[in-house]
C-alpha cells in the first residue's frame, strides 16, 4: 500500500460497526466511495476492499456482524462518513454494496441524501424466510423499515441504482415489489439475468471495474451491452417469487413436505415460466427433492441444466449458483447414477468437491 493510503481504522462497541478509511492517493479523484461489506466477511476484513484498492478514490469500508445488518449503526456510520468526507475533501460521495452491503448502502443513501448509491441485491424487507437476512434473523429486523416505501418518497437527491438478479427468488421479490411503486425518476431498477451474487457476475465480466473507475459510466448501458438486461414479464416473476415464498415459509414452519408445498409444486410444474427461468426451475427441483419425488426431480433438474447450458455467457454466472444446480441434481439420485453425475460435476468445476445433503 502506498504511503498516501495508510488506513485509519475504528470500531464502535455499541453497534458493532467497524471501519477502515483509505485516504485518496496523490493525484486521486474527487470521490469518496463508502463501501458496505456483504455477509460472511471475517473480522479484520472488508468486503470489496481488493476491488477498490487500485481505484483513485478515497475509500471508507464498513462492516458489522451479520445479524446486525447495519441496523442500529446509523449514528456510527454517520460519524465515520463525516470524518472521512472531511479528511478526503471529496466533492462526490458514492454508497456502494452487495447483499447485506446493498441494504446498508441504500438505507444510508436514503437517510443522508448526500450521494449516489449502487445496491446489488438489496433486501427491501429484512428477515423473510429463504432470504440471506432471514438466515441470520435478529429481533431488530422485525421493526426495520420497508425500503420500498422509502424509495417512493425519495423525490429529491442523487441517483439510486438497485440491481436484482431474476434467477434468485428474494431478488425477484424485490424487483416485483418495486414494479408496483410509482418511483421517482432518480431511482433506477435493473433486472439482470443473474443470481443474487450479481455483483460477482459483473466483476467477472469486468463491468464492475468499469463502473467504479470513475462512477461516470451508465451501469444499465454496460449491462445491456453484454445482454444482461432481463425482459421477463413482471407477472411471470411474481409467480416465481410467490412459489419460493410459499416453500420457504413452509420449511421454516417445519412443514416443508406438506400439502402447501405439494400444491405449490403442482402449480409450478404447470407454469411454462418455470421451464424458462432456470432459477425458478432450480427452486421447483429442490422442492421435488424435499417431497421425496427424486426421480421426477432428477429429470426436471437435468432439463434445468440444459436450459443453463443453452444460455449465452452461462459460464460467467456466479459459480456458487451454478454449483447449487449440481448439488440439487446430486441430491436427487443415488448409487451408480450419483457416482456418474458427481464425476461430471467435478469435471465441470475442475475437481471441486460437492457437499452431501439435500436442497441448498
Amino acid at each position: 500500500m502506498d504511503e498516501g493510503r495508510q488506513p485509519d481504522e475504528g470500531h464502535d462497541p455499541d453497534s458493532g460497526l467497524v471501519w477502515r478509511y483509505n485516504a485518496v492517493p496523490a493525484g486521486g479523484s474527487d470521490c469518496l466511495a463508502v463501501v458496505f461489506s456483504q455477509v460472511r466477511v471475517p473480522p479484520g476484513r472488508f468486503g470489496l476492499e481488493r476491488l477498490f484498492a487500485n481505484t483513485r478514490h478515497a475509500c471508507l469500508f464498513l462492516n458489522c456482524p451479520d445479524p446486525v445488518w447495519y441496523l442500529g449503526c446509523e449514528a456510527a456510520i454517520d460519524r465515520a462518513i463525516d470524518r472521512a468526507a472531511k479528511a478526503s475533501k471529496a466533492s462526490r460521495l458514492v454508497h456502494y454494496g452487495a447483499s447485506k452491503g446493498a441494504y446498508g448502502a441504500l438505507a444510508t443513501a436514503l437517510r443522508r441524501g448526500d450521494g449516489r448509491a449502487f445496491a446489488f441485491g438489496p433486501e427491501l424487507v429484512l428477515g423473510r424466510p429463504g432470504s440471506q437476512s432471514g438466515a441470520v434473523r435478529s429481533a431488530a429486523m422485525a421493526t426495520a423499515p420497508d425500503l420500498g416505501a422509502r424509495l417512493q418518497r425519495a423525490a429529491e437527491g442523487p441517483d439510486l441504482t438497485l440491481v436484482f438478479g431474476i434467477l434468485d427468488a428474494t431478488d425477484t421479490a424485490g424487483a416485483v415489489a418495486l414494479s408496483g411503486h410509482d418511483l421517482p425518476e432518480q431511482v433506477k431498477v435493473l433486472r439482470l439475468v443473474s443470481s443474487h451474487a450479481s455483483h460477482d457476475h459483473l466483476y467477472t465480466l469486468n463491468i464492475a471495474r468499469k463502473l467504479i473507475a470513475g462512477f461516470t459510466r451508465d451501469l444499465g448501458g454496460l449491462c445491456a451491452e453484454r445482454g444482461l438486461i432481463a425482459g421477463d414479464e413482471t407477472a411471470d416473476l411474481a409467480r416465481f417469487a410467490g412459489f419460493a415464498e410459499t416453500v420457504a415459509e413452509a420449511v421454516e414452519e417445519g412443514s416443508g413436505t406438506g400439502k402447501a408445498v405439494a400444491e405449490a409444486v403442482a402449480a409450478a410444474l404447470a407454469d411454462p415460466y418455470a421451464r424458462i427461468n432456470p432459477g425458478y426451475g432450480l427452486a421447483v427441483g429442490q422442492a421435488l427433492v424435499r417431497l421425496e419425488r427424486r426421480a421426477e426431480a432428477a429429470g426436471w433438474l437435468a432439463a434445468v441444466q440444459e436450459r443453463i447450458d443453452a444460455m449465452p455467457g452461462a459460464a460467467a454466472l456466479p459459480k456458487r449458483w451454478r454449483k447449487a444446480v449440481w448439488r440439487a441434481r446430486l441430491s436427487a439420485v443415488e448409487g451408480t447414477a450419483r457416482t456418474a453425475l458427481l464425476a461430471e460435476a467435478q469435471a465441470r468445476f475442475a475437481g471441486e468437491t460437492f457437499e452431501e445433503g439435500g436442497p441448498a
